[in-house]
């Protein structure tokens, strides 16, 4: 009689996780769990009608790494419309929630230049601060022009001296002149002075 071989047992067919619905994950970024509420914020990348709950939950949220996870899913969105709901925040009381917004805007070229005006003219000198920082991280042509034209022209030393930070990566011999100029706009200013003073001998190559 030939020998019957043995099947192998079946093995339990793999059962894979499903997928939740976007309504469901909607309504996970209210979840009471962080990792909830950070799963729902990065699962919803892609999925445009869920752009006003993401950017509502910019302002409440107080886990950094959900707030994270939030911006990252938003940034995608380089739009006016989701650029101009974030930049609201640089206003913040929330120190580092204005950083997280400030990196964020950063990483969207396309839509932040049309809200530099309204940014640069601001009242709250803060937030001019804040736009500075925007434009260290940048990449766009314009960030040097717009960045020299806050040094040149903003009344506020601390913004100057944003402004002069931000810019000093890209400066060169040519640009000694801002930063000098700088200067003379605010001869009272220790720290603003001491920065354009460290930084002339690299710029002329005397350093």
């Amino acid at each position: 009689m030939g020998l019957v071989r043995k099947q192998a047992p079946q093995q339990p067919e793999e059962v894979l996780p499903e997928k939740r619905s976007t309504e469901a994950l909607r309504e996970q970024l209210a979840d009471p769990d962080p990792d909830c509420r950070r799963e729902a914020a990065l699962g919803l990348e892609g999925v445009a009608e869920a752009v006003p709950d993401l950017l509502a939950r910019v302002a409440v949220e107080t886990e950094t790494n959900v707030r994270d996870a939030v911006l990252t899913t938003l940034s995608g969105y380089d739009t006016e419309q989701v650029a101009g709901s974030l930049a609201v925040h640089l206003a913040s009381d929330d120190a580092a929630l204005r950083t997280a917004v400030a990196e964020a805007l950063a990483t969207m070229p396309q839509s932040v230049p049309a809200l530099l005006p309204d940014l640069l003219a601001a009242p709250d000198h803060d937030v001019r601060v804040m736009t500075a920082m925007v434009l260290a991280d940048m990449t766009h042509p314009d960030t040097a022009v717009w960045l020299i034209r806050m040094i040149s022209e903003d009344p506020h030393p601390n913004v100057v001296t944003a402004a002069i930070d931000a810019f000093l990566p890209v400066a060169g011999p040519e640009h000694a002149s801002v930063l000098e100029g700088a200067v003379q706009r605010f001869p009272d200013d220790p720290f603003l002075r001491f920065t354009v003073q460290a930084a002339l001998p690299r710029l002329s190559g005397t350093a």
